[in-house]
């Protein structure tokens, strides 16, 4: 009775702060995601709705993956790719990636206050940043007449004016400027492609198109040809593709809130239902560990017998469906593209996986073996398992 009376006050002001959570409207999310899902002001719900009017009769795909693994699952051929983030920084690999891409004749159009340093470092892109006081805004226009607006098209709500304050010119194009004539986006040829590059990406978001200013979104991605549209949503503020359950849980305000209810439940069932029914918890003396006594017993076994054959025969089966389990290799013959997809899987180099194969050729074909080679065998397997990682998980 005693904890119930002083529990009592904290459990109804626990309900009383939920229900006020509750009812409360929840404050608007001014934080940049550029997510196709968010319907928050810098989201891009809208736009990647409208996309289907902006190039139609054209297929639009979404994807989580990086371009490194998007490549390889298929080839990309003759596409529009369209990213909006805050901060583009690929690595390098996604880099060559990306500049083999444009050079194959897809466009890239890429909505960021950065690009990255291969980006940058290759077409000189360097970029600078005015803060306006408290004027949270920009205002940029077209170069092309026919597409210019006669006062400018202004970005209000975190918008500062970022800007390239110089590039390659002998490959780039100026697409647009800002009020005080520098370039905001550009156009670079690359090879059979285009690298399109804006440096004011909350424009592409539901704020700004469901203003006036959803007329610069339009035709600033008018460069674009009209064919196939891929939307980035790997290299989003809010990547979607690593989030755990959890902490989409916890995004969301209904689920938050029951997830919290769920815990303090259990808080108090623990704190009652434990305290009355608790039992003393009797000690249970643990069973000693006779492994490694049993190895020393079939290791001697084996070593009497001398069968250095029968015993690599079993390293190698271990080893082989080590290979099947960890690479997903159904079925493993001794030949060049095995040994090439293991390598590739594994980052281990092909010469040392040809000279395991080699190896194990020479146990099948032969009716006994020499302890040397045991020991070579042993040793190359161990080698493999370390460069691999297998013994640091």
């Amino acid at each position: 009775m005693k904890n119930l009376k002083f529990l009592l006050p904290i459990f109804i002001v626990f309900v009383i702060y939920l229900l006020y959570k509750l009812f409360t409207p929840e404050p608007t999310n001014w934080n940049p995601s550029y997510s196709k899902n968010d319907k928050i002001p810098y989201g891009s719900y809208i736009l990647y709705e409208e996309l289907n009017s902006l190039f139609p009769q054209s297929k639009i795909e979404a994807t989580n993956l990086p371009f490194y693994n998007l490549d390889k699952a298929k080839k990309i051929v003759d596409k529009n790719i369209i990213i909006i983030c805050s901060y583009f920084k690929p690595d390098e690999l996604d880099s060559k990636i990306i500049f083999d891409l444009v050079k194959n004749g897809n466009d890239i159009f890429i909505a960021s206050t950065s690009f990255g340093q291969q980006i940058t470092d290759s077409f000189k892109t360097f970029i600078n940043f005015k803060f306006w006081g408290v004027f949270d805004s920009t205002e940029v226009n077209f170069v092309n007449k026919k597409l210019q607006s006669e006062n400018a098209y202004k970005f209000t709500q975190g918008n500062n004016d970022h800007y390239f304050t110089s590039f390659d010119t002998s490959s780039t194009i100026v697409l647009g400027t800002n009020n005080i004539g520098y370039a905001n986006y550009i156009k670079i040829k690359y090879g059979k492609g285009n690298l399109f590059l804006s440096t004011l990406p909350n424009a592409y978001t539901n704020y700004n198109m469901l203003k006036s200013n959803r007329d610069y979104i339009f035709k600033s991605l008018s460069y674009l040809k009209n064919r196939d549209v891929i939307w980035d949503e790997y290299y989003k503020e809010v990547n979607k593709y690593s989030s755990t359950p959890l902490r989409y849980i916890l995004t969301q305000p209904a689920l938050k809130w029951a997830y919290f209810t769920f815990l303090f439940a259990m808080i108090f069932f623990i704190i009652f239902k434990g305290k009355r029914d608790q039992r003393i918890i009797p000690v249970i003396k643990p069973l000693s560990n006779t492994t490694i006594e049993f190895i020393h017993t079939i290791g001697n076994v084996y070593f009497k017998q001398s069968n250095h054959k029968n015993i690599a025969e079993k390293r190698i089966t271990y080893f082989l469906d080590y290979l099947r389990n960890k690479y997903l290799i159904k079925q493993i013959v001794f030949n060049e593209e095995t040994i090439l997809r293991i390598s590739e899987k594994s980052l281990v180099d092909k010469v040392e996986i040809r000279k395991l194969f080699n190896l194990f050729n020479l146990v099948e074909v032969s009716s006994s073996i020499k302890s040397e080679t045991l020991k070579e065998i042993n040793n190359q397997i161990e080698n493999f398992y370390i460069k691999t990682g297998a013994y640091g998980k």
